[in-house]
């Protein structure tokens, strides 16, 4: 049995890499791409992180899985909560190739915190807490703070220090520098036969960076940003580098990202909208409250004067400020409103209509009130703007499509970031200053595929990003649940490689953990593969 890499690049677009290529500044890439299978890759709606990496690690919807965002809703009480591995642990890809015996390895998957047994290793990536351990087995860590000094899964590029684009390009390339360092660390000491690794720097530097290498980006400095467009190639070189290290393994290589990327220069205040519209109401005011919001302003005030803060522990600060600032949940009236939202990611504008009145005729008449108040958002805000808006219920299938927001929709195609916490920002601002944010997702990701079992020269159309879990299923002679909603990529493999000679194999999922008979077949063929039988 070949062994099988997955590399994840985080937000990789064609829209950057291809005229990189054509440039000749991506040889590898280019190398890939004319010996082996190439093609877009459809995201999850939306094309966020959680969503895209568990459907791809699953081959299912969010309807099935409950995942739209990073923060996501349970039952139905109010409030968000993280996604972590509990939410899919034992559906995705490596779990039913552990299962059948396979060694497996694991770096920087995104939303696979905490990490749990496999058969192999497993080192957490984006929506792990800080300082929080994060491999199997833990003697792994050990490993990897005596060579390495530790693993950085992530670096908080949102907060304000990397406004300095100097040093959020100097901890960037550390901390990918580290991680391909331990990826051909484990690629070359452990025994594996399918390893996935995910760059989230990728998605990193394009939500940074795009106001640099987009000249119609409001944002873009002509004085400045040719400077960091050289340093934002020099980055995507440093992955085609390491995607030429890759090359030199014996397996089939599969390289893949989660969602596309593209400019952002456009705001919506959601919250705002709807308590303009009616169908939020905020709670009245109170002698408390304004106490609270006073002090924080006043806080604030004496610190401009006098600079006390470098006298202060930051710990100490943080906690004043939240003590006395309310938060948005406390300014709600969520008995009175007929609609709300809860605080999703930019990406997503998500509106939850009152549950008091789910199962009413007077849900369905608000909900459509809502949707045509938002395809004449162009005369609210007197501009015009692309609205298009989904109903979970016709674009997903599962038995928790409940837990997804009651209305979904995009302004611009997704150009436009959505604010879902805050009553005291303008309507709708086209970006006029420096923002921390100048790039976001878009829903067509890349594939490319290259090895000895696939396909020279071969462009693909229509894969998403649900199809990947089943072909490496397939690649492994695997069968799959028939509830899964990918395909296998068959159009990738050579005519007479061994996949393409086998056809795909389906069992119904409520006996594939359960089949004895698969479970001896596992077994035989991983005898086989360790030359016992």
């Amino acid at each position: 049995m070949k062994k099988t890499m997955v590399i994840g690049l985080d937000g990789a677009t064609w829209d950057v890499l291809m005229p990189l290529i054509k440039e000749n500044k991506l040889p590898n890439f280019k190398k890939l791409i004319e010996n082996g299978a190439y093609g877009s890759l459809e995201s999850t709606i939306p094309p966020i992180t959680s969503p895209a990496w568990i459907s791809l690690a699953t081959g299912k919807n969010p309807g099935k899985l409950g995942v739209y965002d990073l923060l996501n809703k349970e039952g139905e009480e109010l409030g968000l909560k993280p996604v972590f591995s509990g939410c899919y642990r034992g559906q995705a890809v490596w779990d039913y190739l552990s299962m059948n015996g396979y060694k497996v390895g694991m770096a920087s998957y995104p939303i696979t915190y905490p990490p749990y047994r496999i058969n192999g290793f497993m080192i957490s990536g984006v929506g792990s807490p800080i300082d929080s351990k994060i491999t199997y087995p833990k003697e792994l860590e050990e490993e990897l703070d005596k060579i390495f000094g530790g693993y950085a899964p992530i670096i908080q590029f949102g907060k304000p220090k990397y406004d300095n684009m100097e040093l959020f390009l100097r901890d960037l390339n550390i901390t990918t520098d580290k991680q391909f360092g331990i990826v051909l660390h484990l690629l070359k000491t452990k025994d594996w036969q399918f390893f996935i690794y995910v760059c989230s720097a990728t998605d990193w530097i394009q939500h940074k960076m795009w106001k640099h290498i987009d000249e119609s980006h409001p944002l873009y400095d002509q004085d400045t940003s040719l400077k960091y467009a050289e340093e934002f190639e020099k980055f995507f070189q440093k992955i085609d580098g390491f995607l030429s290290q890759l090359m030199n393994f014996e397996a089939n290589l599969l390289i893949v990202s989660d969602h596309g990327f593209g400019p952002l220069d456009q705001f919506f205040n959601l919250t705002k909208w709807l308590e303009k519209k009616g169908y939020l109401v905020k709670k009245k005011t109170t002698v408390g409250s304004k106490v609270k919001r006073k002090l924080f302003q006043l806080m604030l005030l004496i610190n401009r004067w006098f600079k006390i803060v470098r006298f202060i522990p930051n710990k100490l600060i943080i906690k004043g400020y939240k003590s006395m600032l309310p938060g948005y949940e406390d300014l709600i009236d969520y008995d009175r409103s007929a609609a709300y939202c809860l605080g999703h990611s930019i990406n997503l504008g998500g509106i939850y209509i009152n549950s008091k009145i789910k199962n009413s005729e007077r849900f369905k008449a608000i909900k459509m009130k809502i949707m045509n108040d938002l395809q004449g958002l162009s005369n609210d805000i007197k501009k015009h703007v692309k609205v298009t808006i989904y109903e979970p219920e016709k674009i997903y299938n599962g038995d928790k499509i409940h837990l997804a927001p009651d209305i979904m929709f995009t302004i611009n195609d997704w150009r436009c970031a959505i604010l879902e916490e805050n009553f005291d920002r303008s309507l709708f601002e086209d970006y006029r200053s420096p923002n921390r944010l100048s790039g976001t997702h878009r829903l067509n990701g890349i594939f490319l595929a290259h090895g000895k079992d696939i396909k020279k020269g071969c462009k693909i159309e229509n894969a998403k990003i649900y199809d990947i879990a089943p072909t490496i299923l397939h690649i492994f002679d695997l069968p799959m649940q028939n509830d899964l909603d990918g395909r296998v990529l068959m159009e990738i493999f050579e005519p007479d490689s061994e996949p393409a000679k086998r056809k795909p194999i389906y069992v119904y999922s409520c006996n594939y953990n359960k089949s004895e008979e698969e479970k001896i077949k596992a077994k035989i063929k991983k005898l086989k593969r360790e030359g016992k039988i």
